[in-house]
This record gives structure tokens, sequence and C-alpha cells, in this order.
């Protein structure tokens, strides 16, 4: 198959796991207005330029996505590698660091978007987070009164301890555990934004 035919097919896949990090973006920047931000990920999800990148990694190219508004991402399926403005979409060297990254001191298990929702059940809040192969971030708090992004880095010190650094210079340190059955997700022993258990999304 070639790539414009993968890019063709799993388009829907890609857009959607864009869909988070650029909702995140949106709060970050209108915060505290997310119901702004919510339209604006409305206006903005729809691709605007697309670059195929001849670079793989287990089998899966690298697409570089525009959306509206100035902004684009470097996705590997539905794992968004980089986001910023237009031109990070057609970054190569973003994609051949991924590609070739060993991800020294990360735990590949962790690396993509996550989601409190599947576990919420009878709480009023929800908190997601997206943990990317270069060692950034982010995470997220929403309930009743709002919706707070906080822009993070992050790294595993040991096996099972994940660290986390705000963009305030707060470290966090969380013991976790990842399971694969019947999906797969990750559940803290200190909780990550109030949170404790998390499914995969991404």
């Amino acid at each position: 198959m070639s790539r414009a035919e993968w890019t063709v097919r799993h388009l829907t896949e890609m857009t959607t796991g864009l869909r988070p990090a650029l909702r995140a973006h949106l709060i970050h920047t209108l915060r505290p207005d997310s119901l702004a931000a919510a339209a604006a990920v409305e206006d903005s999800a729809h691709p605007t330029g697309l670059h195929l990148h001849d670079i793989s990694r287990d089998g899966i190219p690298y697409v570089g996505i525009e959306v509206a508004g100035g902004l684009g991402a470097l996705m590997h399926g539905s794992r968004v590698v980089a986001f910023g403005d237009t031109s990070v979409a057609s970054r190569r060297r973003l994609a051949e660091e991924d590609a070739a990254g060993p991800r020294t001191g990360l735990d590949e298990a962790l690396i993509g978007h996550w989601s409190s929702a599947p576990y919420d059940y009878g709480v009023m809040e929800t908190s997601e987070c997206e943990l990317r192969a270069d060692g950034t971030g982010w995470s997220l708090l929403a309930h009743l009164g709002g919706e707070w992004v906080t822009r993070l880095t992050w790294r595993c010190p040991s096996p099972g301890l994940l660290e986390l650094r705000a963009e305030d210079g707060q470290v966090s340190r969380h013991r976790y555990l990842v399971t694969t059955a019947p999906g797969t997700s990750v559940t803290f022993e200190e909780p990550v934004e109030f949170c404790h258990q998390y499914a995969k999304s991404g």
C-alpha cells in the first residue's frame, strides 16, 4: 500500500487522535473560556494540508496535518508526535528523530493519549493526559467550574515510576502499573489530576 493510500485510509483515525491535543492547546490559549475552545475545536479540526513523510516506524508512516488557525501536527498513526504552528506538519527532522529515537528514560507503554472518562462513574470531573515520545505533554482537568490544561515534561527515573514536571516547575512522582486486558489502561498509586486510572485512547 502506498503512503497516500495509507493516509486516506487512516485520516479519520489520525484526526480523531489529533483532537485532544488541539482542544488542550485551545483551552490553554483561551482559558478560562472553555466553551469557546470547544467551538474552536469544531471549527479547526478539519485538515487544510497534509505532508506525507517518507519515514516509518513499526510499519506506520509519519504524516503531517495542517489545520485551521495556523496550527499543525506531526502524527504517527493516531499518536501526536509534535504539535504547534503549521510548520510542525512539514518538519521531516521531527519524524526522523521520533523514528530513530531510543526513548531513553521513557516507558514506551505510557506514550500516547490517556483519558479517565471510562472510569469516571458518579464523579463530577474528568481528566486527560498526553505523554509524547520526546518527553513533553500536557494534562487536563475538567469539571463544572471549567477546564484547565497544564503543559509538562515527563520521564521514568525507574521502572514503574512516572515523574511529571509542570510548566511552573512543580515536580510530582507517581508509581504506576500498565495493563492491556481488556483494553490498555494505567493505574497510579498517587493520582494524576485527581484520577487514579486512565484508559489509553491514542
